[in-house]
């Protein structure tokens, strides 16, 4: 029978178990985090490092995000808003593309597609997706023919970490929807500061206590056993598989986030670049670039220029650097590699026709969330934790009546 003098325990400080346990605390339910690492977010953090902020992995953070309106706590944040385009690198040179509110030539911008690809595009973004079909292949039917190659292909492909040919259209065309109606940009201090001010308002996070088992209502820790009424586990999907005793495992995107620097005075400004040869003609292993410095001035030292690049798969140095020459198109020769992080549960795939769930319920009092279970983003990640945390507060409250009619028979 539940014990009320128990806490919901939520084993994983991410923005999952972080957007749970506040829930849990909005309804009076006590509740305590347990995190393994040293640092709370999960992906979204940062790392002060020689006079660099590096965050982990490159990440913008959308503030139009409806999980991030309920916290109401973009007024917390000092952030800077990113420009709402993107250049696309062709043979001919560097194209912009971008709200045409702001860049209104872009829709007449040549070797990126016609005026015709693009109002496909706009017409694609307010029709429904079909199940079983892939975001490319929507994208293609809908006709933006070289618009898709050439622009939204690259730029997709850093969203979604994978090819759009492997993302479910329904997934893939909301996230789509949320960047182009988006404000996305970063924090002063990095990503994570998104995290922190979310932790800040969790009443009890433990940091550096591993969970290494599951007993019944007993957890077992490297801090020793921990009892528990409920528990929601917010990790990573394999580590949830393993502490849950899960066979199935879902797929997920690894990437390589790259961190050059250099003192040369560059005239460029804060607009991702991506290189728009298109799928058959990639020339090289990046797939988008940042001047991350010029978004965040103090991500660097005075008078540094930082670049945030991305790669899918291995690629040596060497290439990531010939790659950059071409898109920058200068010499890169002369650049620092400041800093590499490679991330193996980057984000996970919804493959054409998988439906997701928001949480799920595994045992009795034991609930999974994250990412995986809604959608590949932070928006995802944060309403898969409210959810959860909604439907552990459910059961909390059935068992309570159960025990008042154990209690009062009739």
């Amino acid at each position: 029978m539940l014990d009320e003098d128990l806490p919901v325990i939520v084993i994983g400080a991410g923005l999952a178990g972080l957007a749970a346990a506040l829930t849990l605390q909005e309804f009076g339910v006590p509740v305590k985090v347990l995190e393994a690492s040293s640092c709370v977010g999960g992906r979204v953090q940062s790392d002060q490092i020689n006079g660099y902020r590096f965050d982990r992995g490159f990440q913008l953070i959308n503030t139009s995000y409806p999980e991030l309106k309920r916290l109401d706590i973009l007024k917390e944040l000092d952030f800077r808003f990113a420009p709402r385009a993107v250049d696309v690198v062709l043979d001919r040179g560097v194209v912009r593309l971008g709200d045409p509110r702001t860049y209104f030539s872009s829709i007449f911008a040549q070797g990126a597609g016609s005026v015709c690809e693009k109002l496909c595009f706009v017409r694609y973004l307010f029709a429904k997706s079909l199940h079983d079909a892939s975001l490319e292949e929507e994208l293609l039917a809908a006709g933006c023919g070289t618009f898709y190659t050439r622009v939204l292909k690259p730029f997709l492909t850093g969203v979604f970490l994978a090819d759009p040919s492997l993302i479910d259209a329904g997934t893939g065309r909301a996230i789509v929807k949320s960047f182009i109606s988006g404000k996305p940009g970063l924090p002063v201090e990095g990503a994570g500061e998104l995290s922190r001010v979310i932790a800040a308002k969790v009443h009890s996070i433990e940091l550096g206590v591993q969970v290494n088992a599951i007993d019944k209502w007993i957890l077992s820790t490297s801090q020793g056993d921990v009892k528990f009424k409920a528990l929601i586990v917010a990790t990573d999907q394999t580590t949830a598989a393993q502490l849950l005793d899960i066979d199935v495992i879902g797929e997920g995107s690894a990437c390589t986030t790259w961190y050059h620097s250099t003192p040369e005075k560059i005239d460029c400004d804060a607009v991702l670049r991506v290189d728009g040869q298109g799928s058959d003609r990639l020339r090289g292993p990046v797939i988008n670039s940042l001047a991350v410095s010029k978004l965040l001035p103090t991500s660097a030292p005075d008078g540094i220029t930082l670049f945030s690049s991305t790669t899918l798969g291995h690629s040596s140095e060497s290439e990531v650097r010939r790659h950059l020459a071409l898109m920058w198109q200068i010499d890169t020769a002369d650049w620092e590699l400041v800093a590499k992080y490679d991330i193996k549960n980057a984000l996970p795939l919804t493959p054409p026709g998988e439906t997701t769930v928001h949480s799920q319920s595994v045992a009795p009092g034991i609930w999974r969330a994250g990412d995986y279970l809604s959608a590949p983003s932070q928006n995802g990640a944060l309403v898969s934790g409210r959810l959860a945390a909604l439907e552990l507060i459910n059961f909390l409250q059935e068992q309570r009546e159960l025990k008042s009619h154990g209690d009062n028979p009739k």
